[in-house]
């Protein structure tokens, strides 16, 4: 059986994403949005039944990425997971797969992260705030009161060298009380694509 002709503007082109070296699918402009990219990546990991976490293995007690021309180590506790309602104590997929979408797009010229001001809520190990002052954020990372001695020790030992383009601090907040003026002021820039 003949195969159909395919017309040269159907022809995926894929390119080397990040560091790491993991092959994506460009999308061009006539297409929906970057979230789709996104999507592929994190569904190329994902088999229909694979295991909830197949990126980060939450018995581990570091996981190692290369992210923005560095090689991040990232704490986590697994031991806390046994405690009700805390998850900030691991890494997740869907935290890796959001920080390399941040340095994929900051790359290809999509997102401008330097000199913006970003709080991360529920910042957990700080992988993703990480990244973010990496690429010249000027990142406010928070989290409960408990959560946050692993989230300064992540945040000291991956930022702590002189390469790094914004900045990042730790701060609590916990949902229902009211934030830290600073936080707030001034109002979050929500321009951050350019046009």
């Amino acid at each position: 059986m003949a195969s159909c002709p395919v017309a040269e503007s159907e022809i995926e082109e894929e390119i080397k994403l990040g560091s790491y070296g993991g092959k994506v699918r460009v999308l061009r402009h006539d297409e929906e949005s970057a979230a789709e990219e996104t999507m592929l990546l994190w569904g190329m990991q994902q088999p229909t039944f694979s295991k909830p976490n197949s990126f980060v293995s939450h018995s581990s007690l570091q996981l190692n990425l290369d992210a923005c021309g560095h090689c991040l180590s990232i704490l986590q506790s697994p031991s806390s997971l046994g405690t009700p309602g805390v998850t900030g104590s691991v890494m997740w997929d869907s935290g890796v797969v959001l920080g390399k979408f941040l340095e994929h797009a900051v790359d290809s010229g999509l997102l401008l992260l330097h000199g913006k001001k970003v709080t991360e809520l529920g910042s957990g190990c700080g992988l993703v705030g990480c990244i973010a002052a990496l690429l010249g954020a000027e990142v406010t990372l928070t989290d409960l009161p408990d959560r946050l001695r692993l989230l300064k020790k992540n945040i000291e030992t991956n930022l702590r060298h002189g390469n790094v383009r914004g900045s990042a601090v730790v701060k609590e907040l916990v949902w229902g009380d009211d934030p830290d003026q600073d936080l707030i002021d001034p109002f979050p820039d929500y321009e951050l694509f350019k046009s």
